[in-house]
């Protein structure tokens, strides 16, 4: 397998990692703006605008949007997230 500076990244190293699959979340209705600023499975910090979806104690279900993929859903420390 080829890891060089040409190598293709894995299709899903811009999603935002989730951090937990909490017990009793419960859906924002409706979604919010926010602000997230966390890491992605590539590996890169990043800041990105995204709909808050869904708390948890602790967490925030952040829906991410990238050209061309369907919306993605990220629970990420409540820390990481602030209104848009």
């Amino acid at each position: 397998m080829d890891h060089g500076p040409m190598a293709a990244a894995p299709h899903y190293s811009g999603w935002l990692v989730t951090h937990a699959d909490p017990q009793g979340p419960a859906m924002l209705a409706p979604p919010r703006r926010a602000v997230v600023t966390t890491e992605t499975y590539g590996g890169h910090r990043i800041t990105v605008q995204a709909f808050a979806i869904a708390r948890a104690p602790g967490y925030v279900c952040v829906q991410q949007h990238l050209p061309g993929r369907s919306p993605w859903n990220a629970w990420v420390p409540e820390d990481r997230v602030r209104p848009a």
